[in-house]
C-alpha cells in the first residue's frame, strides 16, 4: 500500500479529474484524491493524496493560494475568462495612463466575493453551472475571502499580468471580473498559473508528459511524499505499544503511554506515530482532561 501525496503540475486544457485518473494509473489499485480543484483552463500545482493521505483533503484545502496569470481588460465574459461570450460593450482601455494602486487597493485584505455564475459551486445541491446552461437566475451570495497580497505589472495597453496570494475558497476569475467592473471597461482571466499551495511549489510539481510510464515501482515511489512527511506543522508525539493498540481504537492517549512530544506553535492539532515511525492518528489536546484524543485513527 502507498500512502501520501504527489505535487501535479497539470496541464492546461486537462481536468483536475483527469489529473487523479493519470495518477491512479501509475498507482495501479490505490486510492486518488485530489485537495481543490484546478480549472482546465488553468494549469499548475495540483495536490493529489494517494491511500490514507486522502483523508487530509480538508486541511490542505484550507492552505494559502499563489497564483500568477493575466487579466484582459475591455470587455467582460459569461464565464469570467477567455472561453466564455462578452457580455459588455468593447471599451478602449490605456493601463498605461490607469491609477493601478487606486484601481488595486479594494481587492486587497478581506473582501465579499460571489462565484462566477460558470462553476463547479453549489447551490441547493447543483453546480452554478447547470443554472447557467439553462439560463436560470439565481442569487448567489458572496462570501468573505482573503486577498493576503496583489501585486501587478502592465503588459500592454489592455493587459495586466498580476501575482496574488488568497485564501481557500477565492475565484480568481471571479477577482479579475470584479476588477474589470470596478474599472469600468470590463475585465476578464486570459490565463492563470497556480504556482503554490501551501508549501509546496510549482518547482516540485511533476509534470505528467515527463514521467516515463515504464518506470518501475521504485521510480514511480520517488515522485510520491510520504504521509509521515506530510502536515508538519501539527506537533509529534511518539507512543509506546499501550499507546499504539489504544489509539488503535480510537481511546484517548494516557501520558504515561507518551514517549516523546515535540512541542510547535500549534498547541491542538498533533500527529501521533508509534516507535518505528508510523503515522498511528491525527488528535486534538483536550486541555481540561489534560490528554489527547485521536479524531482520524489511519491504521496502517
Amino acid at each position: 500500500m502507498i500512502h501520501g501525496l504527489i505535487v501535479i503540475n497539470k496541464p492546461l486544457h486537462v481536468s483536475s479529474h483527469a489529473a487523479v485518473e493519470q495518477v491512479r494509473k501509475w498507482f495501479p489499485g490505490e486510492k486518488a484524491g485530489h485537495f481543490g480543484t484546478l480549472d482546465p483552463l488553468a494549469e499548475g500545482v495540483l495536490l493529489v493524496g494517494i491511500g490514507k493521505a486522502t483523508k487530509f483533503s480538508e486541511f490542505y484545502m484550507k492552505k494559502k493560494k499563489v497564483y500568477t496569470g493575466k487579466i484582459k481588460f475591455g470587455f467582460a465574459t459569461s464565464t469570467y475568462d477567455s472561453e466564455g461570450e462578452a457580455i459588455t460593450e468593447k471599451k478602449e482601455v490605456d493601463l498605461r495612463v490607469i491609477d493601478l494602486e487606486a484601481l488595486l487597493q479594494p481587492f486587497r485584505g478581506e473582501i465579499l466575493q460571489a462565484p462566477p455564475i460558470f462553476s463547479a459551486k453549489k447551490f441547493k445541491g447543483k453546480p452554478l453551472y447547470k443554472y447557467a446552461r439553462q439560463k436560470k437566475d439565481i442569487e448567489i451570495k458572496p462570501v468573505k475571502v482573503h486577498v493576503y497580497s496583489l501585486t501587478t505589472e502592465v503588459e500592454s495597453v489592455d493587459t495586466l499580468k498580476f501575482t496574488v496570494e488568497t485564501s481557500s475558497g477565492t475565484y480568481i476569475r471571479s477577482l479579475a471580473h470584479d476588477i474589470g467592473v470596478q474599472a469600468g471597461c470590463g475585465a476578464y482571466l486570459a490565463e492563470l498559473q497556480r504556482v503554490r499551495v501551501g508549501d509546496f511549489t510549482i518547482d516540485q510539481a511533476v509534470r505528467p508528459a515527463d514521467v516515463d510510464p515504464g518506470l518501475p515501482p521504485d521510480g514511480m515511489l520517488k515522485m510520491v511524499i510520504p504521509i509521515e512527511s506530510l502536515l508538519p506543522e501539527f506537533p509529534k508525539i511518539i507512543v509506546n505499544q499501550g499507546g499504539r493498540r489504544g489509539i488503535l481504537n480510537g481511546m484517548p492517549l494516557a501520558v504515561k503511554d507518551i514517549v516523546k512530544l515535540f512541542e510547535g506553535e500549534i498547541t491542538t492539532h498533533y500527529r501521533i506515530f508509534d516507535e518505528e515511525g508510523r503515522l498511528l492518528a491525527l488528535a486534538l489536546k483536550d486541555g481540561v482532561k489534560k490528554q489527547f484524543q485521536p479524531f482520524l485513527v489511519l491504521s496502517i
